[in-house]
This record gives C-alpha cells, structure tokens and sequence, in this order.
C-alpha cells in the first residue's frame, strides 16, 4: 500500500509540473538524457574538484576528515557521481555533508539516493530545505520533483558549513527558487588564496511570470534583493551549475596546471551579475507595460 501511495503522490505531482512549469518536454528530456552524460572529472582548485556530467555541475570539496558535495544533479547522474569521485581515488562513502545551490529537479533529483550511499547531511536554506524534504518543487518553475530527503540542518543566510577545515557561507539569493544560495570558500592553490563563488542564483527561470506572481508575491523585490546581494560578493572564481559553457577550452589548461587560473575573472562575476540584473529588469518592464495596456 506504500508503494501504490507514493506513486499516486508522484503521479499526481507530474500532472501539476506538466500544467504549469514553462519548460517543454524537449527540455526536460535534454535535463535528463545530453546534460545527465557522463563527463570526465578533474581537480579545478586546491581541494576542490569537478565530478558532475556533462552540463549539470556536482562539486566535490575534499578533506582528510571527509567531503563536502555540492549538487547531485539529476536522477540519472548518480553512477556517474559515484564513477567520477572513485576516478579521481576518493571514496563515495567519505562525503560527510551534502549541499544544493536550489532545489530543482536537474540539481537536487539525486540527493536522497547520495544520502543512502553516504549517510552524509544534508543542509539547505528555508524553504528550500521544505521542498527537498517534501520532494516537491516549491520555486516559480514548479516543476517535476525527487524523492524526498530528510534534511539533517536548516539553514539562514550567512550561515557557516565547515568540514575538516573547509568553511562554506551561505549567501541567500532567492528569485529562481526561494531558497537559492550562492555558496563561497576560499580554497589554497601553491600556497595563494583563491576566495570561489558557486553561482545558482539568476533570477526566476525564462517563462516565469514575475509580477503580480499569485503564489509568489514578493518575487520581483526579492529578486532585487538578491542582485544587491551577490553585486557585493568578489570571488576570484565563480563556477556555474550549468557548465559546459564556462568549462569550454578551459578543462585541458586547468589540468595543466596554466598560470594565471584559466577560471581565474574577477570581471566576469561582475559582469555576470550585472547582466542578470538587466535582464530581470527588463522582463520586470515587459510585463508591467503589458498589464498597463491591458487596462
């Protein structure tokens, strides 16, 4: 009877996502199929390492006293997690504590499978920390969900995670799910610092309706919030949960151990964020002139 209850309970679930998200099926199935293969893991920065697919991140931080993962990605992706953390000669079962830059399906499907391997915790912001635990999608995507995981800490912005002398800040930047986070370290690299953002937070998904949202009405000045948010953050590196762009003709100097950092922009975070912020605005605009000719 539990069994027939949980697939009613996801059934259902993906009849709502269906109706409402803006993301075609071609574009779950690239999530699920293109985006999900397998990619070859490397060390980026210092301890920390790439172990995701082929364009949705997972990020490895290590440590003598076990790992911190940042993402599990899709459904899909969890044997190549596990193939990419044993390639790179660590073990899968030494990951202590599991994070999320925002819980949707493409980043977060794998977590409770990761927390059976592993038995690491799981930590997330609010209400980001409900929709894990409730294997719902809780954001203005409202898509597809995961099998719900028990999260072991419920965080707030400016919260600390540290793990054998590895210390993440949370930075809360809500707008694409309520509670997306940006992620930032400092990692060493031949005796220099190298402070690291982990950019999840863009603004609501293309096709999300930002003003006068029912369901969420503080949408748009939280977003705004959260560009003031990250415009204060200055990372020598930034990585993206999407990386196959940012990773392009880089991978091979990385490995190479090139000098300066082929990820080494502190411009291109600032850049970054201040095109999201024009873009958000824009949309902000379209749809206020919308509404006014409407009237």
């Amino acid at each position: 009877m539990r069994a027939i209850t949980s697939s009613l309970v996801v059934m259902g679930s993906v009849l709502v996502w269906a109706q409402t998200s803006p993301l075609s099926p071609e574009q779950r199935a690239q999530f699920h199929g293109a985006y999900s293969e397998a990619a070859e893991p490397f060390r980026i920065v210092g301890n920390l390492y790439y172990v995701g697919a082929k364009n949705i991140a997972s990020y490895l931080l290590t440590t003598p006293q076990g790992h911190i993962m940042i993402d599990t990605g899709t459904k899909e992706m969890g044997p190549v997690i596990r193939t990419n953390v044993e390639k790179l000669g660590f073990k899968l079962e030494d990951i202590k504590i599991m994070l999320s830059g925002h819980a949707h399906f493409d980043h977060v499907q794998g977590h409770a499978a990761m927390k059976r391997a592993t038995g690491a915790r799981v930590m997330a912001i609010g209400e980001d920390a409900a929709a894990l635990a409730s294997g719902s999608d809780r954001s203005p995507l409202g898509d597809e969900g995961w099998e719900p995981v028990q999260v072991d800490r419920v965080l707030k912005d400016g919260d600390t995670v540290t793990q054998g002398g590895t210390t993440l800040r949370a930075v809360w930047a809500p707008g694409h799910t309520p509670g997306c986070t940006v992620w930032t370290t400092t990692v060493q690299e031949a005796g220099k610092p190298f402070s690291v953002a982990f950019y999840a937070c863009g603004g609501p998904n293309g096709g999300v309706k930002v003003v006068g949202n029912s369901m969420f009405p503080n949408l748009v000045e939280e977003t705004r919030q959260s560009f003031r948010r990250l415009k204060a953050l200055k990372p020598d590196i930034y990585l993206t949960m999407h990386p196959q762009n940012l990773f392009a003709g880089k991978v091979e100097r990385i490995k190479a151990g090139q000098v300066p950092h082929p990820l080494y922009d502190p411009d291109g975070w600032t850049k970054m964020i201040a095109d999201a912020e024009v873009n958000f605005l824009k949309r902000v605009e379209e749809e206020q002139a919308k509404t006014a000719a409407a009237r």
